[in-house]
């Protein structure tokens, strides 16, 4: 059905919920010693990733459904405050992991 090809409401819900969880991670991360801090933000970016994969082979969005998701997160992200180069990045590399 063509309808259904509109329907983002599980992108839009996970874009927002993947924001939240790095934001949770990433604060948690920054209270660990500074030579850790790299290495600790390396492992969350892989989580997100792992986390879109699973995503992606569970829902198969299509290019609507990924745009929604990626909006979802980029503005959720900028609500919470981070760094408007670092959503940009995320943003994009999310993408790239739901290709």
């Amino acid at each position: 059905m063509v309808l259904g090809w509109f329907n983002a409401k599980d992108a839009d819900e996970f874009g927002k919920t993947l924001a939240g969880f790095y934001d949770e991670k990433f604060r948690a991360n920054t209270q660990a010693a500074d030579r850790k801090i790299a290495t600790k933000q390396q492992k969350l970016v892989a989580e997100i990733l792992a986390l879109t994969a699973q995503f992606k082979e569970q829902h198969k969005p299509n290019a609507f459904q990924k745009a929604k998701l990626g909006n979802s997160f980029k503005w959720r992200m900028r609500d919470l405050g981070h760094n408007n180069e670092l959503i940009d990045l995320l943003t994009k590399d999310i993408l790239l992991a739901l290709r």
